[in-house]
């Protein structure tokens, strides 16, 4: 099968080849205009209302050594809060980061955070407990696995600092970008008031309870917990 030809994207997008012989046009059209402005300038012919603009060419070509100066002084200002500021930005990066990330107890290693091989998860008992509930063949312990497992998502929600008084409403609050997993969330959640509004009249299974345990299980390893 024939490759299908790519188009390039429109708009000013260049290739590293197209861009340096764009440079070069552009530095061989300033090399041949610049020398004959500065001469037309310094010639003496133009003026303005009687002043002579050579004689502006001359007062920076006097004051070279200033303006030299100047400009050392300037790249060395913005050189110098431009460090200051990435440092700055570093450290806001961090900051919302460990917000996310819950605690210290909690490191990063290559991707994703990890629980310290030298501390023990708390919560990896519980939720062991309820796999053993949502594995159990009593539909009294289908529904009590769900139930757990969305207080663990609030526990979750608390730890990341999200504002509201529901877990509803700290979903809502929720930046898809720092939480991938945000649709199960809310199904799995959903699925929990089901359970806490219609009781017994919910219909439940053992399948449809280990597909929504695997939601929430979705939502506490994409931030390590279990």
């Amino acid at each position: 099968m024939a490759d299908k030809k790519i188009e390039k994207p429109s708009g000013w997008n260049f290739d590293p080849i197209e861009g340096i012989i764009v440079l070069i046009f552009l530095a061989a059209l300033l090399g041949m205009g610049i020398p004959a402005i500065l001469k037309y300038f310094t010639s003496g012919e133009l003026s303005f209302y009687g002043f002579k603009l050579s004689g502006i060419v001359g007062f920076f070509e006097s004051s070279a050594w200033f303006w030299r100066a100047l400009g050392f002084i300037i790249a060395g200002v913005a050189a110098v809060g431009t460090f200051i500021y990435t440092k700055k930005g570093d450290a806001v990066v961090r900051e919302e980061k460990a917000k996310v990330y819950l605690d210290t107890n909690f490191e990063k290693v290559n991707v994703g955070i990890y629980p310290q091989k030298s501390m023990q998860n708390p919560l990896t008992g519980k939720w062991e407990k309820i796999l053993k509930l949502s594995e159990s063949e009593n539909p009294s312990d289908w529904r009590l696995a769900i139930i757990e497992a969305d207080i663990m998502l609030d526990d979750l929600l608390a730890k990341l600092q999200l504002p509201g008084d529901t877990i509803g409403d700290k979903l809502k609050a929720v930046e898809s970008s720092d939480f991938t997993t945000i649709e199960s969330a809310w199904e799995a959640h959903k699925a929990r008031n089901n359970i806490a509004h219609e009781g017994n009249d919910f219909l439940l299974n053992q399948r449809e309870t280990r597909r929504i345990i695997s939601l929430f299980e979705a939502v506490f390893k994409e931030f390590s917990i279990i």
